[in-house]
């Protein structure tokens, strides 16, 4: 399998629907409040359209999610999806929503729904083989939940890269499987940004660590016209390059399979092989400092070295300015990673002036890659002027990546025989 696994699969407007029991895998894993309601509901309002699409088309539906990581070993009550019940209620209004309190026990439950009605099932994770790494297991597990259903859709982007039971376990069992709306805007997007993306092309990448971002980092050196490295990560690139960082956060060495890399010259590697490719690559030229990690007033250096009493926690005012200009003239920007500690407001500035430029450039494909990225977007108040934003953090890193996703993978392709559907 390779990259291009990922697309052209059948979407939720290819199969019938009238009728049918529908499994549907989404994303409903949203925070809960200590008051035990849902806090963000994004995710949920995200599959609506699907739901709606299988209710209107006279389906009947049984939603299957995740939430938080439970031990596997049964029911854990601050893990139970009776929150997203509640939520899914309100939003869907007339439509009642049943729910199943044990997701490998709701035979009778499933076979009881007439069209037109919603069975959401308990935590999917409350049994280790969901995401057991023992292929029998998920595929025990998997017969299961097929069993309730004869239609399967995916429109769990987020999960996509995840070898679960629910995600590539039903529709090998079932024998195909198409993807939910949600999941189809996702795989529209990237592909529009990953496999012939209008340029110029600028890539952003945040976080903490090199060696996490290692094949994204090469991914976007191959297709990227220029390369800019913020937060944490841009530390070890400035170490690199001889500058002092002060206290700032650095790795300098991580373990591997191969043993113990050298950061630094891992670093030094990437800023040759972007020079070698003919990549702009683009590091902070001052920042905003503190004395300790503390939501302080930002002491502003004036170029990329930061004295030795000092750590820095976002790009200055001169790196935004740089960054900007850059993001203002390209056609296609993909974002993924934070350049500061936006969760503090003396420090968020550097990745505001991000997203607003990306906002601003209304010309351009703008796509935010999930995670803390998308939180950073939603806060600033610039990310309903976006192109998109992903709701699969790991997923959407390693389809820049190039890897193929599992639960993609799954999914039958556009050109599959007829007989399949």
């Amino acid at each position: 399998m390779g990259f291009l696994d990922n697309f052209g699969k059948l979407s939720i407007d290819d199969v019938p629907l009238k009728g049918k029991k529908v499994l549907m895998r989404v994303d409903f894993n949203v925070p809960i409040g200590k008051d035990g309601q849902v806090k963000n509901d994004l995710r949920i309002r995200g599959a609506m359209p699907s739901i709606q699409k299988v209710l209107s088309e006279g389906g009947s539906l049984i939603l299957m999610s995740h939430l938080g990581r439970p031990k596997g070993v049964g029911y854990e009550a601050k893990y139970s999806m009776r929150p997203v019940q509640t939520k899914l209620q309100e939003l869907l209004g007339s439509v009642e929503v049943l729910f199943a309190d044990d997701c490998m026990n709701a035979s009778e439950a499933a076979s009881a729904l007439r069209p037109g009605q919603v069975l959401l099932l308990e935590n999917l994770r409350f049994y280790k083989a969901e995401s057991s790494k023992k292929r029998d297991d998920r595929m025990k597990m998997a017969q299961k939940l097929a069993s309730y259903g004869n239609v399967f859709i995916s429109d769990a982007f987020g999960t996509a890269h995840r070898d679960a039971a629910s995600m590539t376990g039903i529709p090998k069992v079932l024998g195909k499987g198409a993807a939910g709306y949600l999941m189809k805007k996702e795989l529209d997007y990237f592909a529009s940004a990953l496999a012939k993306p209008a340029r110029p092309y600028v890539s952003i990448s945040g976080g903490a660590k090199v060696s996490d971002k290692i094949l994204l980092l090469d991914s976007l050196i191959e297709k990227s016209d220029c390369l800019i490295i913020g937060g944490a990560m841009a530390y070890t690139f400035l170490k690199a390059q001889g500058y002092t960082i002060g206290k700032s956060k650095c790795e300098t060495s991580a373990k591997s399979k191969d043993g113990v890399i050298d950061t630094v010259a891992l670093a030094r590697k990437i800023i040759d092989n972007a020079k070698d490719k003919g990549v702009k690559l683009l590091l902070p030229v001052d920042h905003r400092c503190a004395a300790e990690f503390k939501d302080v007033p930002a002491i502003v250096t004036k170029d990329a070295n930061i004295p030795d009493n000092l750590m820095a926690l976002d790009v200055g005012p001169k790196t935004e300015a740089l960054f900007a200009k850059e993001i203002s003239q390209c056609k296609t920007c993909i974002w993924n990673g934070p350049v500061g500690v936006f969760e503090m407001k003396n420090f968020r500035s550097g990745t505001w002036a991000v997203v607003k430029a990306m906002a601003d450039n209304k010309s351009a494909l703008t796509i935010v890659g999930g995670g803390d990225s998308a939180a950073a977007a939603d806060m600033s108040g610039f990310g309903k002027q976006l192109s998109h934003i992903s709701t699969g953090g790991g997923a959407s890193l390693e389809l820049i990546e190039g890897k193929t996703l599992p639960g993609l993978a799954a999914l039958t392709s556009k050109d599959a025989p007829m007989s399949k559907l």
